[in-house]
């Protein structure tokens, strides 16, 4: 499907999805705190990976 051209079009596309019950804007997801956790100990644990690499470079 092309993207509309017109906004005539895209307003007909939104109509098109309202009448099929499909909502085109739904509300937007709060990121969830196990999202947040994880990532922040991803962030961590690399961090402490690169710490130690360049420690073990001047140590070496």
């Amino acid at each position: 499907m092309r993207p509309p051209e017109t906004i005539e079009e895209e307003l007909e596309i939104i109509s098109q999805a309202l009448n099929a019950g499909i909502d085109p804007f739904p509300p937007k997801r709060e990121p969830s705190r196990w999202a947040k956790t994880a990532l922040g100990w991803f962030m961590i644990v690399m961090m402490v990976s690169w710490v130690s690499q360049l420690l073990y470079r001047y140590i070496d």
